[in-house]
């Protein structure tokens, strides 16, 4: 009887349905069919079906495609209708409706083909450039998927292109193809610093994201597209070199920064503030007016900026960054597949790379993270990048480690909410690995200084500031109401009245102030010795209308003055050698606090003797003189003695005699003469 009982009762419970269940169930069910016949091609309407393109000419072209992983391209024959006439026009490049067959066709129905959009140059190009744009906007795509790893609250795409050749037309023509995307197109940024009005935070975080992401090594701009889709961006590269004529270098990046507001999702991917002036900032975000009432700025905590991706290195950023597509940590034993859809074949992996199934336990996570950890500090012993806090590592590392985990017979086998989690908290912890746009802390400027003095080369982030504070001083960031004439035109304020004549300008100089001040703290050796000569009262190059060194709050401005042009020798500018040489030899320019000495003079006139004549650049600075005249100083010294150095006849006539012979191979008969009568005086 029980096992009647046992049998029934499933079949009652089953056949019990509400009507409210039944309704439910058939509006599911017709949802699902809808959304089915919405995404077969053939029941859509084509936007494009008023102009008639599928009785148009079949023309014959190979498509190039290019894979930015594996820096490759490849070639296919396709068929391809398109429109005589652009339907839209810019600047650069025109635009026209294009039909493509699909490579998978099973007969030309061109009908259902696909909508692209070919956009041709206006003016006459070499095909090299077209075929280099490509390579810009596919490896643009590898940072959005950068980008995306990160999670932030909008994933953004940038549209494959490919290069469209013509191969039955005269001289082959190119063009670019992408596909046609329906909605409304917005600029967003640009190249040279605008930004829009329309109030969207992710592609202005992306841009940012770029910069820090890449260590300061590049920037993805002109971001403009249909809503998180954007197409056509432009690459500034630290080194100015590379992705064609819109490449500005480090003046795009000053341009960005300097119209650049840090908004939400800045701060939830901890990207740091750029250092603006209190002028600059204010004005800045009076601008944004749309923000006024919910956004507060705050600084990112430190212990959430690590290294960058890579060393000072281009080339090396880009092939970190293309590694990453394909595995982030091998070293580890796991492997993280993320194929990219700019890979030729044109397949797309729908996995991200933080969530590609990836063992989360504390083990592996404790074995990932070492390993990553051994990456960072090869990376800081060959890129000296200062903002390393092994402190901040390990308290992280420890943090992560600290984090729930499961045994070995359960470990892989827990919720799928669980795994979810402790994947993006392992990922978001293996990712911090950005150089922040701003300074963190004092220390870290001048570690900044340190690694700019012994590597001789300019930090890209002070180059910046020096660009901003070159772009105040000509008027780039006037307001609309002063004319283009008077910027052409414009005459400083007259130092004697202190009045400013007719026609001329004036521009923010506490901006332009502040802006070399932070280049000087870079370790920008331009700037270091430009806040020299403010401080000596020597001409200048950069803001010349500023004489006094009031700015930098010294009491004695010729003790700022020396210390920099130590600096700046230390640096190796030949120039600031001989002006310390000479400081120290005569007790000129030496400040209240030192006196001449004369074992540091004949240091300094050593080492600037020791530069060849091929090294200088040609700029030969505030002061120049020839090998032989620097050899002759250093031999008068040695003949006189004093203020520190022993007296040595001997010393001065074999430098005496080597300066005659400078001399005399200078072309310089009547000094080479004299040089050897003063030698033979020192051996009487």
């Amino acid at each position: 009887m029980s096992e009647s009982n046992e049998q029934v009762v499933p079949a009652k419970i089953g056949s019990v349905h509400s009507s409210s269940d039944i309704i439910r169930s058939k509006d599911l069910i017709s949802k699902w069919r809808d959304a089915a016949k919405r995404c077969h091609s053939e029941s859509l309407p084509d936007p494009w079906e008023q102009f008639c393109i599928t009785e148009l000419a079949t023309r014959n072209c190979i498509r190039h495609r290019y894979s930015s992983i594996r820096k490759q391209w490849c070639e296919d024959r396709v068929q391809v209708k398109m429109q005589p006439e652009p339907f839209a026009r810019g600047a650069m490049r025109e635009c026209y409706r294009l039909k493509k067959l699909s490579a998978f066709r099973r007969n030309d129905q061109w009908e259902h083909a696909q909508n692209y959009v070919a956009k041709k140059y206006i003016r006459p190009v070499d095909r090299q450039v077209v075929f280099e744009d490509v390579k810009l906007q596919m490896d643009s795509k590898l940072w959005a998927e950068e980008f995306n790893r990160h999670n932030p609250p909008k994933k953004v795409d940038i549209i494959q292109v490919s290069v469209l050749e013509f191969i039955d037309e005269a001289g082959c023509p190119l063009y670019h193809l992408e596909h046609y995307i329906e909605g409304d197109y917005v600029k967003y940024n640009s190249n040279s610093g605008f930004v829009s009005d329309i109030a969207r935070n992710t592609p202005q975080a992306f841009s940012h994201f770029t910069f820090e992401r890449s260590g300061h090594q590049l920037i993805v701009v002109d971001i403009q597209g249909v809503g998180d889709l954007y197409t056509d961006p432009q690459i500034h590269t630290a080194s100015g070199q590379g992705y064609g004529d819109g490449n500005l270098g480090t003046k795009g990046m000053a341009l960005f920064f300097h119209s650049h507001a840090c908004n939400e999702i800045c701060r939830l991917m901890c990207l740091t503030k750029f250092d603006l002036s209190d002028g600059e900032r204010r004005a800045l975000y009076s601008r944004r007016t749309f923000e006024s009432g919910s956004t507060r700025l705050i600084s990112c905590n430190p212990s959430y900026v690590c290294e960058p991706l890579t060393n000072d290195d281009y080339h090396s950023a880009m092939e970190r960054l293309r590694s990453r597509s394909v595995s982030i940590c091998s070293s580890g034993g796991f492997a993280e597949r993320s194929v990219s859809i700019s890979s030729c074949d044109g397949v797309s992996e729908a996995d991200s790379a933080g969530r590609s199934g990836i063992c989360p336990c504390e083990a592996c996570a404790g074995k990932v993270m070492r390993s990553l950890r051994r990456i960072r500090l090869k990376s800081d012993d060959e890129s000296a990048s200062v903002v390393t806090d092994s402190n901040n590592d390990e308290m992280r590392v420890a943090s992560f480690e600290r984090c729930p985990s499961v045994d070995s017979t359960s470990s892989c086998c827990s919720s799928r909410h669980t795994r979810e989690a402790e994947r993006e908290a392992f990922w978001l912890e293996a990712r911090r690995f950005s150089r922040p746009a701003g300074f963190l802390s004092q220390n870290e400027m001048q570690q900044l200084a340190e690694l700019a003095m012994q590597s001789r080369t300019n930090s890209v982030l002070g180059q910046i500031h020096l660009d901003l504070a070159r772009y105040h001083e000509l008027g780039r960031f006037l307001p609309k109401s002063v004319s283009a004439s008077k910027n052409m035109n414009f005459m400083f304020t007259d130092e004697n009245d202190h009045s400013t004549r007719e026609g001329s300008f004036v521009y923010d100089k506490q901006a332009a102030l502040y802006h070399l001040d932070m280049a000087r703290q870079c370790g920008v050796l331009e700037a270091i010795i430009t806040v020299a000569e403010i401080a000596y009262g020597l001409p200048h190059e950069l803001l010349k209308d500023i004489s006094d060194a009031d700015y930098w709050g010294y009491d004695d401005p010729e003790e700022l003055g020396m210390e920099l042009m130590e600096t700046a020798a230390e640096m190796g500018d030949r120039s600031a050698m001989l002006l310390v040489a000479e400081s120290y030899e005569t007790g000129r320019r030496l400040g209240r606090s030192r006196s001449p000495y004369w074992p540091k003079a004949v240091n300094w006139y050593s080492r600037a003797a020791d530069f060849s004549e091929d090294s200088e650049d040609g700029t030969e600075g505030f002061i120049s003189k020839p090998k032989y005249e620097i050899v002759q100083k250093i031999a008068e010294m040695h003949r006189e003695g004093g203020c520190g150095l022993e007296q040595d006849f001997t010393k001065a006539y074999e430098l005496f005699t080597e300066a005659a012979k400078m001399a005399a191979e200078a072309m310089r008969g009547r000094i080479a003469n004299k040089l050897y009568e003063m030698a033979e005086q020192c051996a009487m």
